[in-house]
């Protein structure tokens, strides 16, 4: 039978991951702990065997190609499932520790962070948590593809390889300035918001989030958009009346503490989220984080009494 034999080994995939991540050839080089030319070796190497440039030659940072970006993510996959693989070998194993890492969307916030990491302290000193912060787009994506072992969510992801725990109910609102002549209002409807310049922190559709929750839904669009990049930034641009953006009340709380900013309910009825921490249902992965994903649990549960 015909068996498959990539011409990419190892090397090159943690090559081209090492390119994408870098500014310049000769700090991939320095990324990989090799040098410069055994850099370009490598890479010529690479490009020889598959009979294409992975690279863009010119310029002073190192561009991909197509055909790079495409072997990018083919890399970061097959290297997030070696990785994972060892992982669950070790912890499989009985090694001594085992690492959980916790993803989440944007709007999550991590106030349960230390509570979690005192209680895992005390009941389940074996187990480590580790915050991986680049996720946040897409959390699920992440957990499907191995890279963390928790995604905290506000809604529910149903699957066979997946399982959720219910940790805690927020509710969307809109954060306009104090003085804006919407800040006195009962609650806002989509139609004011669209009618505002809007201020976000990102203008990806996450799951849970304005657009898929309020625009989508009316079929419209702010006429005007602020992209800040950064909570703290959208924060500081509403607060000088610049705009108006949506968050969660929990999120809410500690900007509006700092004054000039008012919490307005969004629609008559609320807009409330349920948020779940979503973990895959592996034979040895699974202890751990399912461990994790009950002390998150009873962790917010307690708070919120």
């Amino acid at each position: 039978m015909f068996q498959f034999m990539p011409k990419l080994e190892l090397r090159h995939l943690l090559m081209l991951r090492a390119i994408a991540a870098s500014p310049t050839l000769a700090e991939a080089a320095h990324r990989l702990s090799i040098t410069p030319s055994a850099l370009t070796h490598r890479l010529r190497e690479a490009e020889r065997r598959i009979a294409l440039p992975l690279v863009a030659r010119g310029g002073r940072r190192a561009h991909l190609t197509e055909a790079g970006e495409r072997f990018l993510l083919a890399a970061r996959r097959c290297l997030a499932e070696l990785e994972s693989a060892e992982r669950e070998v070790h912890a499989g194993a009985g090694a001594a520790r085992q690492v959980v890492r916790i993803g989440g969307s944007t709007l999550c916030g991590y106030d349960w962070l230390p509570d979690l990491l005192r209680r895992l302290e005390s009941e389940q000193p074996l187990v480590d948590v580790e915050m991986v912060v680049d996720v946040s787009l897409n959390p699920m994506a992440a957990l499907r593809d191995r890279r963390i072992d928790l995604a905290v969510m506000p809604n529910r992801t149903r699957g066979r390889d997946v399982a959720a725990v219910r940790l805690f109910q927020d509710e969307l609102i809109a954060l306009v300035p104090a003085d804006h002549p919407k800040a006195k209002r009962r609650y806002l409807e989509v139609r004011d918001l669209v009618a505002e310049v809007y201020v976000t922190d990102t203008t990806t559709q996450e799951s849970g989030r304005e657009y898929e929750r309020l625009f989508e839904p009316a079929g419209v669009r702010p006429a005007r958009i602020l992209r800040a990049g950064h909570m703290e930034a959208v924060i500081a641009l509403v607060r000088a009346g610049l705009g108006l953006t949506v968050t969660t009340r929990t999120s809410a709380a500690t900007f509006v503490a700092g004054g000039g900013l008012r919490i307005v309910p969004l629609t008559a009825g609320g807009q409330y989220l349920t948020w779940h921490a979503h973990f895959r249902t592996t034979r040895l992965r699974g202890a751990a984080v399912r461990l994790v994903a009950d002390a998150l649990a009873q962790v917010v549960r307690q708070r919120s009494a």
